[in-house]
């Protein structure tokens, strides 16, 4: 995990894939309030040399409504999600560093369904305020 990852700020020989829309839960640090959100997005910067591969990642983090000065909080995935990110990243590293042909049909879709109350918060979205949402 790399907190400082940017979009479109990619070391030389380096490629980016952003995996948008995933389901995670996130619960406040201070109020210890739960939501969730059908719009968290993973940013990957990954490259490979010498036989050898690096992958990069950031989670945008959100920031709890019922608190006057919230921190970001991390989003948690279930295991389902985290099958679903790793299937799609594992596509994007076969297209990228080994010329495999990936239809966009072939990428899975990481929002499960599951009830999620009220609009995403764009004040309180990392990803927002990165211009990545």
């Amino acid at each position: 995990e790399n907190d400082d990852l940017q979009v479109h700020a990619l070391m030389p020989g380096w490629k980016e894939f952003v995996q948008r829309r995933a389901f995670g839960r996130f619960q406040c640090s201070q109020c210890l309030h739960e939501w969730s959100s059908a719009k968290v997005h993973i940013l990957y910067h990954m490259c490979r040399s010498r036989g050898r591969g690096t992958v990069w990642m950031r989670a945008f983090r959100q920031a709890c409504r019922r608190c006057s000065e919230p921190q970001l909080e991390e989003p948690e995935f279930s295991e389902e999600t985290m099958e679903r990110l790793l299937h799609n990243l594992v596509l994007k590293i076969l297209k990228y560093f080994y010329h495999v042909s990936i239809q966009p049909s072939d990428l899975v879709e990481v929002v499960v369904d599951m009830p999620v109350g009220g609009p995403h918060d764009s004040a309180r979205c990392e990803g927002c305020q990165l211009g990545v949402c």
